[in-house]
């Protein structure tokens, strides 16, 4: 049984990673003129996150918070497929870290000099720095994704990103771009009447809330992209 649930488990897995993306760009704001010279450097501040306002799933496993000191997500991984609450604290830094490392990745496979910005970093004047803000985070209910499907109990990530020139050192704001993603509304497990489906849906589920984060960050990066080589504050 484990070893067809894992079969299952890679399949769907696949299945998710090569669906259509749930992400869109919901607002975007132009502040000033976009800087005519390309960025040497684009820095990645890390995103403003409140603990206490994401809306954390409940009802999955009746046990006590995972609790940890990284800000990775290795020590969690396991215990978010199996259904275990994380606590919010160990999660807001989960997710920080996520989108900071997720942007940088993404930019630099679209040609840029990107590179994380940690306090004690010093910023070039020929530089752009990305900075921003979760607005909205919901766990939403994994039951009722893997079961159900078509967008109920879905995850909803909603973050608000600045885009900054530091020519004259102090960042000068010139665009805002407004990002919102959701898990996938497709069909749910039920449907199928397929145990191992069932299951595998659910720990994937898991994972919905930081694929959002991680498509966020690719279409800031494709935007950021998009501003530079046509001056334009989004495309």
């Amino acid at each position: 049984m484990v070893s067809a649930i894992c079969d299952r488990l890679l399949m769907i897995g696949c299945v998710l990673l090569a669906g259509c993306t749930n992400v869109k760009l919901s607002a975007v704001n132009g502040m000033a003129t976009v800087p005519e010279v390309k960025p040497r450097i684009v820095y990645v501040a890390d995103f403003n996150l409140d603990p206490q306002s994401i809306n954390v799933e409940t009802g999955v496993l009746p046990v006590s918070p995972v609790t940890s000191d990284k800000s990775d997500e290795s020590e969690t991984l396991f215990p978010r497929l199996a259904g275990m609450p994380v606590e919010r604290m160990v999660r807001a830094r989960e997710l920080v870290n996520l989108m900071a490392t997720s942007l940088v990745a993404d930019l630099r496979d679209l040609g840029l000099n990107a590179y994380r910005l940690t306090a004690n970093d010093q910023t070039a004047p020929d530089g752009w720095l990305v900075s921003g803000t979760f607005i909205q985070i919901d766990e939403g209910n994994r039951i009722r994704r893997a079961l159900v499907g078509f967008g109920d109990g879905k995850t909803e990530l909603q973050v608000l990103t600045s885009l900054s020139d530091l020519v004259t050192g102090a960042p000068r704001a010139f665009c805002e771009l407004g990002i919102s993603a959701h898990s996938s509304k497709g069909p749910g497990a039920i449907i199928l009447f397929d145990l191992y489906d069932a299951i595998g849906r659910f720990m994937l589920g898991g994972l919905d809330l930081d694929k959002n984060v991680m498509e966020s960050a690719g279409r800031i990066a494709k935007e950021i992209a998009e501003a530079i080589q046509h001056q334009s504050c989004a495309s």
